[in-house]
């Protein structure tokens, strides 16, 4: 928060003056007044007017707990007293505040001033204005005389209150002044995440629509994750999931895990926040209602009790699968949409989704050298075919991470022909070999399966089938 700003100058008879002040009493207390001020100026106005090398730049004082913020101006005329006219407009903050946001409102005040010095010479003008009070003098300020007080108050006020103003001295003359609060980096999207729109995104009209941004948009429903709208929209995946970056970055999207009825979910702390709200509670209610199939059955839709979504809420735990949440309360969740019942809580934040990963305990190989006692140097060699199997998957791998061109795929009869051609086993065997890069605990099922081209049940099987070892299924 800013604590306080003023404008300091250069006398040729008075030296280093603190002009002008907003609050009063921050910089330089008033004869007679029992207030501490901010900051002592006498030990830093070296600094705030600084020498001639030093000026035109930024300048950061830390003194009494305060950071100061200015820009030291030195204008060069043959007009002015010494040839020089020396200013700074200074802010005043708490020395451990992020100040980031306001380094561009110093110089741009800075320079704002210089333009009103330079044009028309308002700053020296102002102090030879008869009524004129400095800082510190009794009856300051004196209201109606002179501009500088003024524009100091309206951008002290305006910050504070709006974090932007807008100061006009003339036609020539405007202050335009906004706060940028940096927007923190949205989290990476993966293939397997699934984008809801949060906000309607603007007309083509008053947005410009990148090209990615009009082929995905019709498929952003909550429901397709990002694969599936790649596909869809045939937009190259990473530019769909660099164009759902950017909608989350705007605040228009956020991303959802894919639902399916084999997951758990689970209700968070935050439930207890969402039953206190009767106004979300009432909204969750219409939300979730699903509307009638018959156009035959007249009267108000039969929504769904804040009582019966509360306590449907309140039965997510660890360990229960969705489908059997559902099958256990069949008659309760009647008139509820149970996509929308668990999208509601993932979006207001009071449920989240437990995820599966995999983590390899023990390889068929190592189990095989713990028990024979050979060494791994001694194990039986690759065959050719395995061998050239593995280096194409290498170079591929090598390909894809590193932007070269890969040769086109088989055409669908010659892949048909070869796939024939390959005993079930090799096919398998080749599954398990890319499968088994996925157990090191880290990949989610949801990657997995995405990733296989499987189903959760099919992946749950080879993983249980011994090929690979032992594996640990686990939910975090």
């Amino acid at each position: 928060m800013l604590k306080a700003v003023f404008y300091t100058r250069f006398h040729q008879d008075r030296g280093r003056t603190v002009v002008h002040q907003h609050p009063s009493n921050t910089i330089v207390a008033s004869a007679g007044a029992d207030a501490d001020t901010l900051v002592s100026f006498a030990d830093i106005a070296s600094y705030i007017i600084a020498p001639y090398e030093l000026c035109n730049r930024p300048l950061s004082i830390v003194s009494n707990g305060h950071r100061v913020l200015g820009y030291p101006v030195s204008l060069e005329d043959a007009e002015y007293e010494r040839n020089r006219f020396t200013f700074n407009v200074s802010f005043v903050f708490d020395e451990h505040d992020d100040l980031s946001s306001w380094q561009q409102i110093v110089r741009k005040t800075a320079l704002f001033f210089t333009a009103l010095e330079r044009d028309d010479n308002r700053l020296t003008t102002e102090e030879n204005l008869p009524g004129l009070k400095r800082a510190g003098e009794t009856g300051y300020p004196a209201r109606g005389t002179g501009l500088v007080h003024s524009l100091l108050e309206t951008i002290y006020e305006h910050l504070n209150a709006f974090g932007e103003t807008c100061a006009r001295i003339d036609d020539l003359h405007v202050l335009n002044l906004r706060l940028e609060h940096p927007e923190p980096m949205p989290p990476k999207v993966h293939a397997w995440d699934v984008p809801l729109l949060i906000r309607p995104l603007p007309a083509p009209e008053q947005w410009t629509w990148p090209l990615t941004l009009q082929r995905i948009a019709p498929h952003v429903d909550g429901v397709k994750h990002v694969q599936r709208i790649a596909e869809l929209a045939d937009v190259e995946l990473k530019l769909v999931r660099r164009g759902v970056r950017e909608l989350i970055y705007h605040g228009r999207a956020m991303l959802l895990d894919i639902f399916h009825f084999q997951a758990i979910y689970v209700a968070t702390a935050d439930l207890a926040w969402f039953a206190k709200d009767s106004g979300m509670v009432e909204e969750c209610c219409r939300y979730v209602g699903t509307e009638r199939t018959s156009p035959s059955i007249d009267g108000p839709l039969d929504l769904p009790t804040p009582e019966t979504l509360i306590t449907l809420y309140s039965s997510l735990s660890p360990g229960v699968l969705l489908q059997d949440f559902v099958l256990a309360r069949e008659k309760e969740l009647t008139n509820i949409d149970i996509r929308r019942f668990i999208t509601f809580g993932i979006i207001k934040g009071f449920v989240r989704r437990v995820h599966k990963f995999a983590l390899a305990i023990d390889t068929p190989a190592s189990t095989h050298l713990t028990a024979s006692g050979s060494s791994p140097s001694k194990s039986k060699p690759k065959s050719n075919e395995d061998a050239v199997r593995e280096f194409d998957r290498a170079w591929k791998r090598a390909a894809l991470t590193s932007g070269w061109a890969t040769p086109p795929p088989e055409p669908p009869a010659i892949a048909e022909l070869s796939k024939s051609n390959r005993s079930t086993d090799e096919l398998r065997t080749e599954q398990d070999e890319k499968l088994r890069g996925y157990l090191d605990g880290r990949c989610c099922l949801d990657q997995i399966c995405l990733e296989m081209r499987m189903g959760e049940g099919k992946v749950v099987e080879r993983l249980r089938s011994g090929r690979l070892g032992e594996v640990v299924l686990f939910n975090k």
